[in-house]
């Protein structure tokens, strides 16, 4: 059963970044299997950096404004039928 939903998750995948893809490993085929939180902090010059935080291991993924919308489009396609991606309430 593992297998079957591990090939579909890399599937509905296909076209994302490598970054992306990565933490959809982790967050929907590992043993972690969960929501990730997006943390976001800022300099004062107003540069930004994100991260995807795993809940389960506290495993962190830095992303860039392209993967973020890569993830949140992913998440609100296919994430949650999966109950696995990423969260940002």
């Amino acid at each position: 059963m593992a297998d079957s939903d591990h090939v579909g998750t890399l599937a509905m995948a296909e076209g994302l970044s490598a970054t992306v893809r990565d933490i959809l490993r982790h967050l929907c085929d590992g043993r972690c299997r969960a929501y990730g939180a997006v943390v976001e902090w800022c300099e004062a010059r107003g540069d930004c950096c994100h991260a995807v935080s795993c809940p389960g291991c506290s495993r962190q993924f830095l992303v860039d404004e392209d993967e973020l919308a890569e993830l949140r489009r992913w998440t609100d396609a296919e994430g949650h039928a999966l109950v696995c991606g990423v969260r940002w309430e």
